[in-house]
């Protein structure tokens, strides 16, 4: 890299009674290790997208930071060749380029699996719309925590039971809102009569701006207001 910076500080270091090489191979130590820096910072922050995006922006978001990342590579390895070049120590290149650890992401249909096994264990055999399942899934599986999210929908469920058999009790199968004519566009509370009402109610209970936000522009706000109506019991 060369610009007014790297020409104003090789001429302090000539200037100093260093040769413009010795000063040349200085500089690009140091332009390692502002690079080994930024590789990392960016390799972080390609695994910390906004709560509220998935699908396509998030694969852009990490696609680009691992482009990032590689071009910031191949400039400290041109600026560690200079540097090596004139004798100094420069670390090898796989102390500058660890692997890229990528978060393993919540498998929606062990998720799935889990609150109907949850969901039946609390209010018995129930139908499932299996389109609605899938749509809630495809909104609340990218802020879900990773693959142990399993275990704490079943804490949560065996910590809370008394209030979801609570909920269940008055707006599950069976109560006056399973038949309201009047509702959205049809019965209200539809979601608390699904196993997904687990996910989303613990989810209401720990990350509701995150939730509310993946919430937003993809499915009927009335089916998160009503599902927050019938799970008051926040943490």
């Amino acid at each position: 890299m060369r610009g007014p910076g790297y020409y104003s500080v090789t001429d302090l270091l000539v200037a100093a009674g260093h040769t413009r090489e010795q000063a040349s191979a200085a500089v690009a130590r140091i332009e390692w290790d502002v690079l080994h820096w930024a590789h990392r910072t960016v390799a972080g922050t390609g695994q910390r997208w906004p709560d509220d995006r998935s699908g396509d922006y998030v694969a852009g978001w990490y696609d680009g930071s691992v482009a990032a990342r590689e071009h910031l590579a191949e400039q400290a390895e041109l600026a560690g060749v200079e540097a090596r070049a004139a004798g100094l120590a420069v670390p090898p290149r796989s102390a500058f380029d660890p692997p890229l650890i990528v978060p393993e992401p919540t498998n929606p249909g062990q998720v799935l699996g889990v609150a109907q096994e949850l969901f039946t264990g609390l209010v018995g055999e129930q139908p499932r719309d299996d389109e609605t399942t899938d749509a809630v899934f495809e909104v609340i599986q990218w802020i879900l925590d990773g693959p142990d999210y399993t275990a704490t929908l079943t804490g949560f469920v065996r910590e809370r039971e008394r209030d979801l058999r609570a909920m269940y009790r008055d707006y599950g199968h069976g109560t006056g809102h399973d038949r309201d004519p009047d509702g959205w566009p049809g019965p209200r509370y539809v979601l608390v009569r699904q196993p997904e009402s687990l996910v989303l109610a613990e989810l209401l209970s720990r990350r509701p701006l995150a939730l509310a936000q993946a919430w937003k522009g993809t499915l009927p706000d009335v089916l998160l207001e009503d599902m927050a109506t019938a799970w008051p019991f926040r943490d």
